[in-house]
């Protein structure tokens, strides 16, 4: 298939995915409003909610079109690939975790919503692994999967502080974190333009150790309560790493607005790489 054809076929199988997406999260939403008995309230904003976001979506694989395209050889790939479905699988989700969340203020849905939460939280590391074990590394993947995790921790730390699940300081702290780095890459992309998604060491650390403490927190809930001291000390460490993973985000910064790479394209220092 030559490179026209390719294209006509992944611009489909984009659309067919973005589709079939939607109404994955439509029956998700389902399943929880009519068991629970909100789904009179709810479904006609969340239904335009995730409509919306879904197009938004579609929209942005479009113009991002020609970085699916396997890293290892450039090849533009004929449809979206495991990894990639995996991923955007999670970033679909979004809007249907904001819907169950509000109506979880008054309805019973704390555990089943718990249980979808640690569901998609899995497949933050089932992508990584298939992209790495199948050779199907994009540069497309690779962006989605640093926005999704970003996306992601933010709904979970509400989610969870909601729950009175983590403090509130590190709640505000993993905000800071995440709001560092997004005014950090919209800067770069005004001065640059053009971003390339890379990463640093320290920030992958922080993002895994936020992960780390939710998993944990997940695991405690489930288990019952546990010495204080043992908690406390889980959060702090990962609030150490989370106060050092700034400085490096701006050294990081700092470092990337003095170079312009040979084509013109320079890193954003994304906390998350897909190989």
């Amino acid at each position: 298939m030559d490179e026209t054809g390719k294209m006509t076929s992944l611009r489909m199988s984009i659309l067919g995915t973005t589709v079939l997406y939607f109404i994955l999260q439509c029956l998700i939403f389902l399943a929880f409003s009519l068991k629970a008995g909100f789904f009179e309230q709810y479904w006609i904003p969340f239904g335009l909610t995730s409509f919306l976001f879904h197009a938004l979506l579609y929209s942005l694989m479009l113009v991002f079109i020609e970085d699916f395209r396997k890293e290892s050889d450039g090849v533009l790939l004929d449809s979206i690939n495991l990894a990639n479905r995996i991923t955007l699988l999670r970033v679909s989700a979004l809007p249907t975790l904001l819907y169950l969340v509000m109506a979880a203020k008054h309805f019973h849905i704390r555990y089943p919503l718990l249980i979808l939460v640690i569901c998609i939280f899995a497949t933050d590391f089932l992508d990584g692994y298939v992209s790495r074990k199948g050779k199907e590394v994009t540069k497309v993947g690779r962006m989605m999967d640093s926005a999704s995790d970003y996306s992601l921790l933010i709904v979970l730390s509400i989610v969870f502080r909601y729950y009175r699940i983590i403090p509130a300081w590190f709640l505000i702290l993993v905000l800071i974190r995440l709001g560092i780095q997004t005014l950090l890459m919209a800067v770069l992309i005004t001065v640059k333009k053009r971003v390339e998604p890379t990463s640093t060491f320290m920030g992958k650390v922080a993002v895994a150790s936020i992960m780390i403490v939710y998993s944990v927190e997940l695991l405690f809930l489930l288990i019952g309560p546990v010495p204080k001291p043992i908690k406390d000390g889980i959060e702090w460490a990962a609030a150490a790493i989370l106060i050092a993973s700034i400085g490096d985000k701006i050294l990081s910064f700092t470092r990337d607005m003095g170079c312009v790479e040979p084509s013109g394209r320079i890193s954003n220092g994304n906390d998350k790489e897909r190989s």
